[in-house]
């Protein structure tokens, strides 16, 4: 058994199925959870990394007097104001099978019970799922394939005419 992990491609596949699962944890966990952390990028702007509905959401906002703090999110999943594709609070400019691309709205916006300010801003969304299935495939292909033979001689005996013999 400690021949199997010989070859390096044994443990960059294990280190990817380590990562396929933490991205299926996560996908699990944002089916119940928004969570996120939130980035000043300098006085005027803000980048947020959130993970709901079982997706991954990269916001970015800028606008005079805008201003956040670092800070992270967590909260449990309430509504469907909580679905990103059905949020009043962006416009899609395109979505297909859990991808989307879009703008935040400008201003204030009826959310549940809640008014909401926004600032413009481009939301990108990824669905959990286009991260996960490949990192599992490409993770069982590096553990179960089997090591490709060598195409080098192996030689016990220096070959005539090399090395320290003299003529």
């Amino acid at each position: 058994m400690g021949d199997y992990f010989k070859p390096g491609r044994r443990k960059i596949g294990c280190v990817t199925l380590v990562l396929a699962s933490l991205f299926m944890a996560g996908w699990v966990r944002s089916s119940f959870f928004i969570e996120g952390v939130v980035i000043p990028l300098g006085m005027k702007s803000s980048a947020s990394l959130v993970s709901s509905d079982s997706s991954l959401i990269w916001l970015t906002q800028q606008g005079d007097g805008f201003f956040c703090y670092p800070n992270i999110v967590s909260r449990r999943f309430s509504d469907i104001d909580d679905r990103i594709f059905e949020n009043p609070l962006f416009e899609w400019r395109w979505k297909r099978c859990g991808f989307g691309i879009g703008a935040s709205v400008d201003g204030t916006k009826q959310v549940g019970n809640q008014m909401i300010q926004m600032t413009p801003g481009t939301v990108a969304v990824v669905p959990c799922w286009s991260v996960t299935i490949p990192l599992t495939f490409i993770s069982l292909w590096l553990l179960l394939s089997k090591p490709l033979k060598s195409n080098q001689m192996k030689t016990s005996e220096p070959i005539s005419g090399e090395g320290g013999t003299k003529s």
